[in-house]
């Protein structure tokens, strides 16, 4: 199952399959070279750069003495793209790195030469002087006047049509962005008791007056703060998209949205962008041929059947592996095909299939039957995926490290020795191959299945995949079956936020750092590190009295606490973006080298030391989550979640607490839970837990899980089992947080007696996190497979196990928020 995008739950790191694959849309393959990230060159002159510095021997003293004035003179001041930004960037791009291969710069600078004759001598002058080190002018020179002549071919090659749509944007409020959402206490309604519900006693008044906006299936705070996120990254975009000398990474954003706010030449270009894709897959014949094109996939970064991604060696503390997951299905679970209860989508699928394959020019007769063979292949897989929930309880499933040997002998259709090959990486002595059974029955399909199924299987879902950055008709289709027929969404997103969404699954790291500047301010950090130690120092507290726990055990989790880190806002170092080279005219076309570029970059990580300092989110989503794999396990904050409602930097130490003090704390329990008991203190594959630990902690797990199978959002049931892991960290939350906010409360006065009053405001500053609307598909799905409650039940369960609530609020025994002291589950 692919990633969101725009991810809106908290994501535990053991979520392999989430976090490791899916962060792409598709990408071109059909002219890769190796990895997919090159294009061919211009002019495919084999001695190009010889011949250029022969020609041009005269002119390459002017115009390195030219170059030199130049670097001594004072740069061009460029606008800071809001107000605060200007003073955190550093130098202009060089937009030809001095690594850049010579054969590339003078083929750019030929084909330059073709289009604007002219510029000729400045365009080989540049060429030259970058071929010998000059590249702070020549490169300048060569890539300005080439980036100019493509811009002018571009223009050419669409004249006559619209122009680009405005990419202007009107600002909403005064800053420009959607209002944050803050409690006041007229949220509060008495109508509803919080001995009743506390979640219908905070938000009962926010359901009756909210409407969940026609392009979100599910409107909650995640969304509201994502909404906010985007709309700031709208501005960033566009501003980045006016500037003469970006750096690498604005360049990167600018060509993207530009390219992809641009419908006019995307219409016009219809599906030519896939014409190579589609003839390569048209010319599949035999297995040998459908495995290669896998293998090709992979290299891209776009293979619908399995996800391939590179992570610590679980058992090698020092190295990263490949892993290689289940995928290969193109509804959001195994029993959409396996089960009755998803007929109609099934159906509703079947209709998508065909339908986009009559839009990419395909008879009705041949799309019809390809249809059929793209479900019974996807039907085949299903059967033999793992389930989700059997996934997620245990992180260790995702660690099956085998040799190529074994692979191969494994799955004798699909030889992963000869992908490596084709990746362009070195063997690797062992990687792990989760759920082998699924990838048994690939390799079997492989030499079983028709070819003619194949190619129907990867015709379809290269369309699909591309087909929100096709033409209209193909983003329509699209939306209509992923988001209205399975997630209930009414309404398209405007473009910007399709072009946005693009992006940051591309290079959401490049918008990043145009992000942190000018949406993190230093106090934030500085604010809620202080938070995170006091939470910290009352996980210590607790530790010392926890009752599952035995001697040993709880010795070792306290080291382990002393261990841990914490993360906030953003990473410390940003990623190069200078190897990628995008265009202003081929949005398809740029997404795939972005992509491709990536998983280069991915792959490179193959047998490296681990870089502790990456990140597995970027600092625009709302998100957080705790790493278990590092050497020193962290927690994770992004700066988009750190925003009200979860955290209000004028806001009361009760409702911080409240918010983002409990997710601080979910996300520290994590590292004390049945997963993170296989990692010892040092990440390492080592349990640390004894069997009778791990007998008490399966009763509490069970006993919190029973409570939430009780509970139903609109008729549809909670899975407790499905989301057990999270529930518990929710409960151990709730419970360090009230602690740490008791103590550093001690001295304050409070005009309610025993402090009562802060703790009301506690639990109210959390319920306030879980306001949700859905719509019906979206509420089915994310009960099948999120690990996550929500809505009332996530907001009610936990404090109804915390005796300080009733007390609180003068809830008496038998009130459903008040649980008897047999009933209560206490974790942490």
């Amino acid at each position: 199952m692919r990633a969101d995008a725009v991810q809106q739950h908290r994501r535990s790191v053991g979520e392999f399959d989430r976090s490791l694959r899916g962060q792409q849309p598709a990408q071109d393959h059909a002219r890769h070279q190796r990895f997919g990230s090159a294009h061919p060159p211009l002019l495919r002159v084999g001695n190009a750069g010889v011949l250029t510095l022969a020609a041009l021997s005269s002119l390459i003293v002017p115009a390195s003495a030219s170059g030199a004035a130049r670097a001594d003179s004072t740069p061009p001041v460029r606008p800071a793209l809001l107000p605060g930004a200007g003073a955190t960037r550093g130098e202009a791009y060089l937009a030809v790195p001095a690594q850049e291969p010579l054969n590339g710069i003078a083929s750019a600078a030929a084909a330059g030469c073709l289009s604007r004759p002219r510029q000729c001598p400045q365009l080989l002058a540049g060429a030259a002087v970058t071929a010998l080190g000059g590249a702070l002018v020549g490169g300048w020179l060569g890539y300005q006047a080439g980036h100019r002549a493509a811009r002018d071919e571009c223009n050419t090659r669409f004249a006559g049509l619209p122009a680009a749509d405005s990419q202007v944007q009107t600002p909403e409020t005064a800053d420009g962005l959607p209002a944050p959402m803050r409690f006041t206490p007229a949220d509060l309604d008495p109508a509803h008791s919080p001995c009743d519900s506390l979640y219908d006693h905070v938000n009962a008044r926010w359901h009756a007056t909210a409407t969940r906006p026609d392009d979100q299936s599910r409107w909650d705070v995640p969304a509201m703060l994502q909404d906010r996120s985007l709309a700031l990254q709208r501005r960033l975009a566009e501003q980045a998209a006016r500037l003469e000398l970006p750096t690498p990474a604005e360049r990167i954003v600018a060509d993207l949205w530009t390219t992809g706010m641009n419908q006019h030449r995307i219409n016009a270009e219809g599906i030519s962008p896939l014409r190579d894709e589609l003839a390569a897959i048209d010319g599949l014949q035999s297995p040998a041929q459908i495995e290669a094109h896998l293998h090709a996939l992979t290299a891209a970064g776009i293979n619908p059947v399995f996800g391939f991604g590179v992570d610590r060696d679980m058992d090698a503390r020092d190295t990263q592996i490949a892993y290689a997951f289940q995928g290969g299905l193109g509804m959001p679970d195994r029993s959409y095909y396996l089960t009755d209860d998803y007929v109609e989508a099934a159906l509703g699928y079947r209709a998508h299939v065909a339908h986009v394959l009559r839009l990419a020019g395909d008879a009705p007769a041949d799309a019809e039957r390809q249809a059929d063979a793209v479900l019974a292949l996807e039907r085949r897989f299903a059967n033999a995926s793992t389930p989700w929930e059997e996934l997620n309880a245990n992180l260790t499933h995702y660690y099956h490290p085998v040799s190529l040997a074994e692979a191969d002998a494994l799955t004798p259709g699909f030889r992963w020795s000869a992908l490596f090959q084709s990746l362009g990486v070195a063997p690797p002595d062992r990687f792990s191959l989760p759920t082998p059974g699924f990838h048994q029955e690939v390799a079997a399909a492989l030499t079983t299945e028709d070819p003619a199924t194949w190619r129907a299987y990867l015709r379809f879902h290269t369309l699909d995949s591309a087909s929100p950055f096709l033409g209209d008709d193909f983003v329509r289709a699209h939306h209509a079956f992923h988001a209205r027929t399975l997630q209930g969404q009414d309404a398209m997103p405007p473009r910007w936020k399709q072009v946005l969404a693009a992006i940051e699954r591309v290079a959401g790291e490049a918008i990043s750092e145009l992000y942190v500047p000018v949406a993190f301010p230093a106090e934030t950090r500085e604010a809620v590190n202080a938070l995170v130690e006091q939470i910290t120092a009352a996980l210590k507290r607790r530790l010392q009295v926890v009752p599952w726990m035995d001697p040993d055990t709880r010795a070792t989790a306290l080291r382990k606490a002393d261990r841990l880190r914490t993360r906030i806002g953003h990473p410390e170092r940003w990623p190069d973006w200078s190897g990628l080279h995008t265009e202003s005219c081929g949005y398809l076309r740029n997404l795939r080298r972005a992509t491709a570029f990536v998983q280069r970059r991915e792959l490179a990580r193959l047998g490296a030391p681990v870089d502790p300092s990456t990140w597995r989110m970027t600092a625009q989503t709302v998100d957080g989550y705790y790493d278990m794999l590092e050497e020193e396990p962290y927690i994770a904050l992004s700066a988009a979640l750190l925003q009200p409602p979860y955290f209000d930097i004028g806001a009361g130490p009760a409702f911080n607490y409240g918010a983002i003090g409990v997710v601080i704390g979910h996300e520290l329990s994590h590292a004390f839970s049945a997963e993170s008991s296989q990692f010892g203190i040092d990440g390492g594959l080592q349990g640390w837990w004894s069997d009778a630990d791990h007998q008490r902690y399966a009763a509490l797990s069970a006993r919190l899980a029973a409570q939430f199978d009780q509970q139903q959002v609109d008729g549809v049931a909670i899975n407790g089992q499905l989301t057990a892991s999270e529930n518990m960290a929710d409960l151990g939350g709730l419970s360090i947080a009230l602690d740490a906010l008791l103590h550093v409360t001690d001295n304050q006065t409070d005009p309610v007696p025993d402090r009562l009053g802060i703790v009301r405001d506690f639990f109210v500053g959390g319920a306030v996190t879980h306001r949700r609307l859905h719509a019906a598909q979206r509420l089915r799905q994310d009960a099948e497979t999120d690990v996550h409650a929500f809505g009332a039940p996530r907001a009610n369960v936990g404090p109804a196990n915390l005796p300080a609530y009733a007390q609180a609020f003068n809830c008496t025994p038998g009130t459903p928020m008040t649980r008897t002291d047999a009933e209560r589950v206490v974790y942490l």
